[in-house]
């Protein structure tokens, strides 16, 4: 009888346990993310990309098939996101910030055409504060 207690008291909280994994869920920020485009004024005639939030690319190599390490010329950001971008892999080099709803439609203009070989994108207060 105690054999028989103990087994069951094991599977009950084998399945609590698996019960619960099953029910946590993330929550995704629909508004957070960024689109990448390789060429200048957003031409999707040409690559470009869209990436949700909260992300870190510590290299921008092999990015749903493509490498789009220096190959970004323009920049959509989402309407609660920010984006830390930096010239070199692992978030190295010079720094520019973009925030929600920025359009940038030649990173010409900013010496940053090509340039972007990481980044780091969060979602909500801003790109310092720690994502949700």
């Amino acid at each position: 009888m105690r054999i028989f207690i103990a087994i069951v008291t094991v599977a009950l909280c084998l399945s609590s346990s698996v019960g619960n994994a099953a029910l946590e869920t993330q929550i995704v920020d629909k508004d957070c993310w960024v689109e990448l485009y390789e060429d200048d004024d957003f031409d999707r005639d040409d690559p470009f990309l869209r990436l949700q939030g909260p992300a870190q690319f510590a290299t921008l190599d092999n990015l749903e098939g493509k490498d789009w390490g220096n190959d970004i010329e323009s920049i959509i950001m989402g309407p609660n996101a920010y984006m830390k971008a930096y010239d070199r892999r692992d978030f190295k080099g010079n720094e520019m910030a973009f925030v929600p709803n920025q359009r940038v439609k030649d990173l010409g203009k900013f010496d940053m055409a090509n340039a972007i070989d990481s980044f780091k994108l969060t979602c909500g207060k801003g790109p310092d504060s720690p994502s949700r």
